[in-house]
């Protein structure tokens, strides 16, 4: 943990990633979760081949969110300098003001593609279906279903905002900066365009590409991947928001979402590597 811990205050060095790498790393975020789960299910099975979908699902859910944990650390071994700490004489200020800013960033995001892209998006089926969720509670008791849906939850609530920020932007965004450097749009978009990738399905590809480049603009831009983490957050937890039905709350829905996410950018906090760099030269 303490690699990932220094990534999260930007003290440590990330080796220079290039595409290859960044896909190589895809891979292994998204292989080593598949085959223990897969291991465990077969264990589970040969220990009792009469246990409940729920009881196999609790295990497998647990034993993904545990290994794709420990996958980004290993990662995190392999991509970063250890003997090359990043000496921050200047503090990364986060103040409260820059909390909402990128909560409406968000918000404006979340607004502005419900109305332009929420029906296109619906036609693509996505990693759980109804089917799916039906048959799990067919197959399991109202307890263990309830766990699963739980443990879901948190997974996209806490484990991915705040691992999924460290590998993506952490690692493979600072890497990609790091291999382009002085040309940080192509770091973002490449480091957005993997995070799609990694989620293999339309729906929840296209989303996170698009969150990906706002995500990656947030840490970029702000240093601080404290805010990153909120608003992958932020974006994880408002699936509520009603869809619009007619084409003038369409309207509304983008003119308020441009409004919020450039109101936002203008009084968010601009503190940059870049920046730090030029200031501690002078």
């Amino acid at each position: 943990m303490g690699r990932l811990r220094s990534i999260y205050i930007n003290e440590i060095e990330v080796k220079e990633i290039s595409i290859f790498k960044a896909l190589l790393i895809m891979v292994i975020f998204t292989v080593i979760p598949v085959i223990a789960n897969l291991i465990s299910t077969v264990i589970l099975l040969l220990i009792d081949e009469d246990m409940s979908l729920g009881s196999i699902m609790i295990v497998g859910t647990i034993v993904v969110i545990v290994f794709m944990i420990l996958t980004i650390m290993i990662v995190a071994r392999l991509f970063t300098n250890k003997n090359n700490i990043i000496n921050n004489n200047i503090e990364f200020k986060i103040i409260k003001k820059d909390f909402i800013c990128v909560f409406f960033i968000i918000i404006g995001y979340i607004l502005i593609r419900d109305a332009l892209l929420f029906e296109t998006l619906s036609a693509f089926e996505g990693p759980i279906t109804e089917e799916d969720i039906n048959f799990l509670i067919e197959n399991s008791t109202d307890i263990e279903a309830g766990i699963v849906m739980i443990l879901l939850q948190l997974q996209a609530l806490i484990q991915a905002p705040i691992f999924e920020e460290l590998l993506f932007r952490g690692i493979i965004l600072n890497g990609l900066l790091n291999r382009y450097k002085g040309n940080q749009k192509k770091a973002i978009l490449y480091s957005a365009i993997i995070f799609g990738v990694v989620h293999f399905n339309i729906p929840q590809g296209i989303n996170a590409f698009m969150i990906g480049i706002i995500l990656g603009g947030i840490y970029y831009y702000t240093g601080s991947m404290k805010l990153a983490i909120f608003a992958h957050f932020i974006n994880n937890l408002f699936v509520f928001i009603p869809v619009p039905s007619n084409i003038i709350i369409k309207i509304a829905y983008v003119a308020l979402g441009i409004f919020l996410i450039i109101k936002s950018i203008k009084n968010i906090s601009i503190n940059t590597k870049n920046t730090l760099k030029i200031e501690k030269e002078i």
